[in-house]
């Protein structure tokens, strides 16, 4: 027996020693078609995950991702329906990659972002690489829904079949930010015009970069018009996040008055403040090795949503070469504070500080005097420059009238009938004071009109006029310059903090070199629109979303308005939401489950009415009277209908252009599971 057992033992040996000793290609190896389905992973670049794997671990995690290049998605606000797997191909921000080189299902793929004006944008996608498709793709990135499917944002590096494209992925300790001072500049600007809403933000010779978190700074966009660019670690996974943008290498002497200027703006103050914080550095590098100083930045913004000029003073490094680094960090993805910056450029910001110019008065109605239906003769914009609720007040300056711009949550802003003005300096100023006991705010500024009639990028004094009493008229000046002849509105901001009442007298444009060329413009009659439902979001889990659009001209109090549920279409309306605040010209609001997760913008919370499941009508009341609705009911009521909306997303067409009390599929987009790309703003033809 015990020769048996020997024998049996030897025999099991040798068999489990065979199995050992196969051939078996490690987890990460790509050999062919057919060998990444079932392949796990990592995530690190020797043994990174696969598709499989990168479609389950969808939680903002750092990792690389490997598969074949199958196509792209051509269309974003159709990602399903546009995904594209034979050349020739137009889009070039995107690649789907997938586990066998001849997928053509999109639920299959992994969508991956590729930035623009990075290497990876231009070596990797198939509208000019269309030679890529089909090969083994292996990149780093973060792991999170783009398109609303799985995917890897914000990538960093890659490899192509086994060859570096971008860098290599990997963090030099000794300049983790990558920075190079080769070629320094004496000037420089950021804008961010161009930003894209909710995209990470990359600008040629700039640095956004991901430190901790998977975050970068992305761009933003408020009122369709308003660009910046914003750090958030909201909704993000983890609990440790850090993200710079780097200006370009600079020498200190050579740049204007050895400053660099931005201006800051904070959201979730009050309640975020302990978690997340921004700093500002100089940075240089020694040797090669990155070194870096904290800079004293006075008057951090403390307020939301206010905007603060500052300046980054730079005489101690007089004779250096380096960067400024604006540096975001948090320690929480539910209680945090998000930190917006813009108009980042060399030397001293313009505005502020000038007295009432001389010259040409430009305007004939600065002291408003005149008024017609309830508004001041020639200020009154046929654009969105105007947003304000305004009154005839007898609290003047000098005359008869002042005009009094009514305070509120949000920025409000008195905006002149437009004008088209030559080339040339001007000097805008007025005189203020606040409406009741309470101090008021305001800010001078003008905004370009484009030929289509719509606002460009606000162009506002650097300085506000703070604690505006009831006391005293007190005034302001803002100097600007136009290079060449330009349509414009004049606007004076009444800002939402404090948001208290207003008064404005004796408002002035001067000239010595300038003039107006036409305008006038004709005043529009006050807006008859009304609110609609722009966009219905039935995702995963409990990724639920409502977004409402002010189609009109001017601002609406939402304190008369109320969203209502209509549980499974039985004909009743059993749960409700009354709206508050109000919603600005132009834009939109959205609401949202607290336990949504798939859109990281700014949302309202609502689990009464944001508890859809694909069959239950929602409808927008105002004063009790409905007048708006998504969803249709059953023709008996008490009887629940079939779902008409699981796991899609709904967006209102953009020829749609008032709401309905009837639902008309026909009215709207229908796009994928969990597709919040077109939350936070509508367009509307």
């Amino acid at each position: 027996m015990k020769k048996i057992l020997n024998a049996l033992f030897l025999t099991l040996l040798a068999v489990f020693t065979f199995s050992s000793c196969s051939d078996v290609p490690a987890p990460y190896d790509i050999l062919g078609e057919g060998d990444v389905p079932g392949l796990t992973g990592d995530g690190t670049k020797e043994n990174p995950y696969s598709i499989e794997a990168a479609q389950q671990k969808q939680d903002g995690t750092i990792a690389w991702v490997q598969g074949y290049i199958v196509g792209t998605v051509e269309n974003y606000e159709d990602p399903s329906g546009s995904a594209k797997f034979a050349a020739p191909f137009t889009a070039k921000n995107n690649l789907l990659i997938a586990a066998s080189a001849t997928e053509t299902n999109v639920k299959n793929c992994v969508c991956v972002q590729l930035s623009s004006g990075t290497e990876l944008y231009s070596k990797l996608n198939l509208a000019e690489n269309a030679t890529n498709l089909g090969h083994i793709l292996a990149i780093q990135g973060s792991l999170e829904k783009f398109y609303g499917f799985p995917g890897v944002k914000s990538t960093t590096a890659a490899t192509l079949d086994g060859k570096d494209v971008g860098g290599s992925g990997e963090t030099d300790p000794d300049n983790p930010l990558g920075l190079d001072d080769s070629n320094p500049v004496n000037s420089f600007s950021a804008t961010f015009d161009d930003a894209v809403n909710n995209n990470d933000y990359l600008l040629t010779n700039w640095y956004n970069v991901a430190v901790t978190g998977g975050r970068r700074w992305q761009g933003k966009i408020f009122n369709n018009t308003d660009k910046y660019i914003q750090a958030t670690s909201y909704n993000a996974s983890g609990s440790n996040f850090e993200c710079w943008f780097v200006t370009p290498a600079f020498k200190v002497d050579e740049i204007a008055d050895k400053t660099v200027s931005f201006k800051c703006a904070v959201y979730n103050y009050a309640t975020a403040a302990a978690n997340s914080n921004l700093e500002v550095y100089f940075l240089k590098l020694v040797n090669g090795k990155m070194e870096s100083s904290k800079l004293t930045i006075d008057g951090m913004p403390t307020t939301d949503n206010t905007w603060v000029p500052l300046e980054a003073k730079l005489d101690s490094y007089a004779g250096q070469t380096g960067f400024v680094g604006f540096k975001y960090t948090s320690t929480s993805s539910t209680e945090a504070l998000s930190y917006r910056l813009d108009d980042i450029q060399a030397g001293k910001g313009q505005g502020g500080g000038e007295t009432p110019g001389e010259g040409t008065e430009l305007l004939t109605n600065g002291g408003f005097e005149n008024w017609a239906d309830g508004y001041p003769t020639g200020w009154k914009s046929a654009s969105t420059a105007s947003s304000a609720t305004l009154e005839q007040s007898t609290d003047k300056r000098s005359g008869t009238y002042s005009v009094l711009v009514q305070g509120a949550s949000s920025n409000k802003r008195l905006g002149s009938t437009e004008m088209t003005l030559k080339a040339g300096t001007y000097v805008f100023s007025a005189y203020f004071k606040a409406a009741t006991a309470e101090k008021a705010g305001a800010r001078l500024g003008y905004v370009p009109i484009g030929d289509d009639g719509t606002p460009g990028n606000y162009a506002y004094d650097a300085d506000y006029v703070n604690d505006i009493t009831d006391t005293e008229w007190v005034t302001k000046s803002y100097m600007f310059t136009l290079t060449e002849e330009q349509t414009i509105c004049l606007v004076v901001m009444n800002p939402k903090s404090p948001g208290k009442d207003l008064l404005i007298d004796d408002a002035s444009l001067k000239t010595e070199d300038g003039g107006i060329v036409g305008g006038g413009g004709v005043d529009p009659e006050p807006s008859t629109g009304e609110l609609f439902i722009s966009e219905y979001v039935e995702g995963s889990s409990y990724n639920k979303y409502i977004e409402i659009y002010n189609p009109t001209s001017q601002s609406i109090d939402l304190s008369s308005y109320v969203l209502k549920l209509e549980q499974d279409g039985k004909g009743t309306w059993t749960k409700e939401a009354t709206l508050s605040g109000s919603l600005a010209s132009k834009s939109v609001i959205i609401y949202k489950n607290s336990q949504a997760t798939a859109y990281t913008g700014e949302a309202i919370v609502n689990n009464d009415v944001i508890n859809f499941n694909g069959n239950d009508p929602v409808g927008l009341f105002k004063n009790g009277e409905l007048i708006d609705l998504f969803g249709a009911s059953s023709e008996t009521p008490g009887q629940a209908v079939a779902d008409f909306a699981k796991d899609k997303t709904f967006r209102r067409k953009a020829t749609v252009k008032a709401p309905s009390t009837v639902f008309n599929a026909e009215e709207w987009e229908v796009l994928a599971k969990d597709d919040v790309s077109g939350l936070g703003s509508h367009t509307m033809e």
